[in-house]
C-alpha cells in the first residue's frame, strides 16, 4: 500500500537560484589580478638627497640605483645612503677652470672598478648623478668627461618628472 504523500511536500515551492559561491571566487580571484597587473608601482626608485634642488624634465625612463654622486654648490659627494654622502671633490677643484679632469672624482672611480673587480662582482659602466639646478654648465661638463675617461659609458641624470597635468 502506498502512502499518500504530504502535504508540506505536495506544494513545496522550488528554492531560489542560489549564485554558485565558487564560481563567485573565481571572478573576484580574476579581477584582482587584472586589477593588479594594470596598477602601475614603478614610483620613485630614487630619493633626492638634502639640500639637492633637481631640475624638473619630461623623462619617460625611471631611474636605476647604482654608484650616485652628488653635485651641489659645496663639491661633488659620494651618495652613501640618503643622509650620509662622503666629499670627492671640493669647491676649489670644481672652479679651476684649468682643469679638464677632476683627480679625486678619477681616481675613486678607479678605485670602485677596481673594488668591484676584486670581489668579484659584476662590472658597472653606469652611474647616476644628482645634480642641483643652480650648479653651472662648465662643473657638469667637468664630471661628465672625467666620468667618461674612467671607463663609465652611461651616465644617468636624476631629475625630477614633470606631471602630464598641469594645474
Amino acid at each position: 500500500m502506498a502512502f499518500a504523500p504530504s502535504k508540506g511536500k505536495k506544494h513545496r515551492r522550488p528554492a531560489a537560484a542560489m549564485p554558485q559561491l565558487t564560481s563567485m571566487m573565481d571572478m573576484m580571484v580574476i579581477m584582482l589580478l587584472f586589477l593588479l597587473k594594470v596598477y602601475s608601482t614603478s614610483g620613485a626608485l630614487i630619493k633626492p638627497a638634502d639640500g639637492v634642488d633637481l631640475p624638473s624634465s619630461t623623462v619617460a625612463a625611471e631611474p636605476v640605483k647604482v654608484l650616485s654622486l652628488l653635485a651641489t654648490r659645496n663639491g661633488l659627494y659620494e651618495e652613501i645612503n640618503a643622509q650620509q654622502h662622503r666629499l670627492i671633490e671640493d669647491l676649489a677643484a670644481l672652479q679651476d677652470d684649468n682643469q679638464v679632469e677632476l683627480g679625486n672624482l678619477s681616481s675613486f672611480l678607479h678605485q670602485v672598478q677596481d673594488r668591484n673587480r676584486r670581489f668579484g662582482r659584476e662590472e658597472t659602466r653606469t652611474l647616476t648623478i644628482q645634480g642641483d639646478k643652480t650648479i653651472p654648465y662648465r662643473w657638469v661638463l667637468k664630471i661628465i668627461n672625467t666620468c667618461s675617461n674612467a671607463g663609465f659609458e652611461k651616465i644617468d641624470f636624476v631629475v625630477l618628472k614633470e606631471s602630464k597635468h598641469r594645474g
